[in-house]
Order: structure tokens, then C-alpha cells, then sequence
């Protein structure tokens, strides 16, 4: 379907290089184009499927040829001979910005001919800066490599995946940590997962914390009863998203886009009064990213309503999310009627 297309972005286990491997493997991209990690270690490239994208425009242009158009996640600019070498051979341009890092001011976004966001609040921002060329587009995840999770009576167990903890803390873990603390029940226990260590509060003896990456991401969600991620601030929100449509319950933050994922009510934590800058707005300009923290005693609330609580429905209604939203066929044909309409 589309084995004449490339996605450009990481190769590694970042959020960018988890959306490449979608991407490639639930629409069938045939390439991609590999930018050299920033943060951690690329993974082995396998030619000809995979390229890592130098600027010698000569080597890219051969390695595009042939192609109908480029997936571009997050930025569009990779280097400075891409856009060009896809202009001069008539590559579709296609880019699936993240709302927190787009700096609609910035000319460089002309290039693209159509953005595909995977959440309202991305279409919100790109609206916001005057650009027409958006569509709202459900994200092609691969929930067959997901475990299926039926949950029934309340939680006792939960779990959240810190990733790589940022200048922002944008997951909310420490926030977590607090509120978990204030809960008294001496059974429950918590499971923090994070990719490189970092500090945190004080806590008990009844959060694990564990270091490292796993080989699989879907071991993310084979333990634990309900999945708490109290994000601060997501682009696409991969650990509220993948959860849910495990079967999982998830406890987010009453925020865009978090709360597009969960629709539970009670789910969802009321957002602290006072928003704060976030790293991207100090660094680079992106004047409405800003962080919605939850509130410390309604997480609290939260999360002890789901030890008292049966979360069958919760877990029921999920899947069923998933398999509307994210089925194979229904995301196959919605990115073919967007990228290749007849």
C-alpha cells in the first residue's frame, strides 16, 4: 500500500523511533530514512530498507528515487538536503508535527504539503498559526503487539513509565510520587518504569522502581492493574495511549491530549491552577507550550477511587476504543484515503 513511501525520523527507542516503527510496520512504508540519534544510540541499519541519512545530497537523492513521498515525524528539516532532494524529485511532503516542539512562525513549514495530526489539540495549534493543510488523523499503532489486558475488581497493583525523564518532568512522575504518598492503604503498590535513572522524592517501600529499557515495549503492560500517567504535557502521548487500548484503566490529567484518550470521568485528574513554561517555551520560543501539572491531592483521590472501585466497564470500554479506532483496516484505510486518494 505504501511501499513507494519513506518515514524519516530515529532509529532508537524514543517516542520518534517507536513512530517510525509504527508507521513502517502497520501501513507498510517500504524505507526509512534514518536521522542519527540525539539522545541515545541509533539501532543497526538494515540496507536497502534503511538509510542513514547523511548531507551528500548525491547518496539521498539515490536512496529516494523511486519513492512517491516522505513521512516526516516531528520535523521536516532532518538535514539540509532533504526537503530539497524530496523537491527535486517530486516527493509528496508529508510531516506529523507534535504540537509542543512547532513554532508555527517558521517558515521552513511551507515546505510541507499536508500535516497529519494525531490528536484535536495538534489541529488546534497548527489552525492557530493559519495553516489549512491539516488532518486530524488517527495514529497507526500497532495494538497487535499489544497484550490484551481484562481487568475486573479494583486495582491493586499500578504501574507508570517514566521514559526518559526531561527538564519538565513531562510524564509527572515526581508529582506522582507525592500523591502516592498520601495514600494509606499499605497493599497497594506501584511500579515506576524509567529508561535512565534520575532523581525523585522520598518514597516507601511500596513503589518499585526499575531501570532500563525493555527489548519489547509491550512488556510495558503485561503487569500491573491500571496504568497512572499524570503527564504535565504530550505531543502524541504514547504511554496514555497504548495502554487504553490494551484494556488497561488509565489515570491521565483533565488535559488536551491526554483526556482525548480517556473519556472516563473519573479517570481523569483536575489540573493544578496555575500553568508553568515548559522547557520549549524557554529554549526555543514555542510560546503555547506550556505544562498542565495535576493537582497532587486529586491524583491522590484518583487513584485511591481505583483501589476501592470495580474497573471492569473501564477496561471494557477501552478495548473497545481500540478496536474502533486503531483496527488495522480502519487505520489503513484512512491514511490511504488521505495520502493516495483515488
Amino acid at each position: 500500500m505504501f511501499s513507494n513511501w519513506a518515514v524519516v525520523g530515529f532509529k532508537d527507542d524514543t517516542g520518534i523511533g517507536r513512530m517510525c516503527q509504527d508507521v513502517q510496520k502497520v501501513l507498510g512504508i517500504g524505507k526509512h530514512l534514518v536521522a542519527p540519534s540525539e539522545r541515545m544510540k541509533t539501532k543497526e541499519i538494515y540496507p536497502p530498507k534503511e538509510y542513514l541519512m547523511s548531507e551528500d545530497q548525491e547518496s539521498l537523492l539515490k536512496e529516494m528515487k523511486g519513492l512517491e513521498g516522505i513521512i516526516c515525524i516531528e520535523r521536516l528539516h532532518w538535514n539540509k538536503t532533504l526537503i530539497p532532494s524530496a523537491k527535486k524529485l517530486g516527493l509528496k511532503i508529508v510531516c506529523v508535527p507534535m504540537w509542543e516542539w512547532f513554532r508555527g512562525s517558521d517558515i521552513e513549514w511551507k515546505d510541507a504539503d499536508i500535516f497529519l495530526c494525531p490528536n484535536q489539540k495538534a489541529v488546534d495549534i497548527l489552525y492557530s498559526y493559519g495553516f489549512k493543510n491539516v488532518v486530524k488523523i488517527a495514529w497507526p499503532l500497532d495494538i497487535s503487539n499489544l497484550p490484551i489486558r481484562n481487568i475486573k475488581g479494583p486495582a491493586q497493583t499500578f504501574f507508570h513509565n517514566a521514559g526518559l525523564v526531561d527538564h519538565d518532568d513531562r510524564k509527572g512522575t515526581s508529582i506522582l510520587v507525592k500523591a502516592f504518598s498520601r495514600i494509606k492503604n499499605p497493599d497497594l503498590r506501584l511500579i515506576i518504569r524509567m529508561q535512565k535513572e534520575s532523581p525523585l522524592p522520598a518514597f516507601d517501600s511500596r513503589i518499585e522502581l526499575r531501570i532500563g529499557n525493555l527489548k519489547d515495549p509491550a512488556e510495558l503492560y503485561k503487569e500491573g492493574d491500571t496504568a497512572i500517567q499524570p503527564s504535565c504535557m504530550e505531543g502524541l502521548g504514547f504511554m496514555v495511549l497504548e495502554p487504553v487500548c490494551c484494556g488497561l484503566p488509565v489515570i491521565t490529567t483533565d488535559a488536551r491530549p491526554m483526556n482525548e484518550y480517556v473519556c472516563q470521568p473519573q479517570m481523569l485528574v483536575r489540573t493544578q491552577i496555575i500553568k508553568k513554561k515548559s522547557f520549549a517555551w524557554k529554549a526555543a520560543s514555542i510560546k503555547h507550550a506550556y505544562l498542565t501539572p495535576p493537582s497532587i491531592p486529586n491524583l491522590a483521590k484518583t487513584i485511591d477511587w481505583c483501589s476501592r472501585n470495580d474497573l471492569t466497564s473501564i477496561s471494557e470500554e477501552n478495548r473497545a476504543f481500540a478496536k474502533k479506532r486503531h483496527g488495522l483496516t480502519q487505520i489503513r484505510e484512512s491514511w490511504q484515503s488521505v495520502l493516495t486518494p483515488s
